[in-house]
């Protein structure tokens, strides 16, 4: 019967009861678990942007270079002979359209490469298949400064460079004959 009798006194003390003791000498370990903790997610939930931005500014940088090696690739453009001054502008037209901001544009070297045994330097002066590269470069200062990319420093980046090798399509050296062989 004594069990009985203490049953009650059990169901006073039980979990109810020991929860209102523990949260009350929790409130202080919330605050100070938060503090610790908050700056340490919001560091990473902004390494993580900055990760996506320099990958964003990459992928333009490769896409514009493409788009300048189809230009050199052609060799002609509206019946005039593509020069390196044209893939440059088509390539800084394509960043400009890309959301770059203009002092990246501006400031970005762009050059196309020869990388055929044939020596040209105009893409329309290339053979049929020679092998060329482009390459653009936002360089370190004011161009890299205007993307705006938050702590480059800390992880030693100052500058971005993509480049793509593509082949020529020029067809303007190629002669056919008109005689047919019998």
């Amino acid at each position: 019967m004594t069990d009985v009798q203490n049953e009650p006194d059990i169901a006073g003390r039980g979990p109810s009861a020991g929860r209102k003791y523990c949260a009350r000498g929790r409130r202080g370990a919330v605050a100070v678990e938060a503090a610790i903790c908050m700056p340490i997610i919001i560091m990473m939930m902004l390494a993580m942007w900055q990760v996506g931005s320099i990958a964003q500014m990459s992928r333009i940088l490769r896409d514009g270079a493409r788009e300048g090696s189809r230009v050199a690739a052609g060799g002609t453009n509206n019946g005039t002979t593509v020069t390196v001054a044209n893939v440059q502008t088509a390539v800084q037209n394509f960043l400009t359209a890309s959301g770059m901001p203009s002092a990246a544009v501006s400031g970005a070297e762009i050059t196309v490469t020869n990388l055929s045994a044939d020596s040209w330097t105009d893409p329309g002066s290339a053979l049929p298949l020679d092998q060329f590269s482009v390459t653009v470069t936002i360089p370190a200062g004011a161009p890299f400064n205007s993307l705006q990319i938050i702590g480059t420093s800390l992880c030693g980046v100052t500058q971005l460079q993509e480049s793509v090798n593509w082949l020529s399509a020029n067809d303007t050296q190629v002669t056919v004959s008109n005689i047919l062989p019998y």
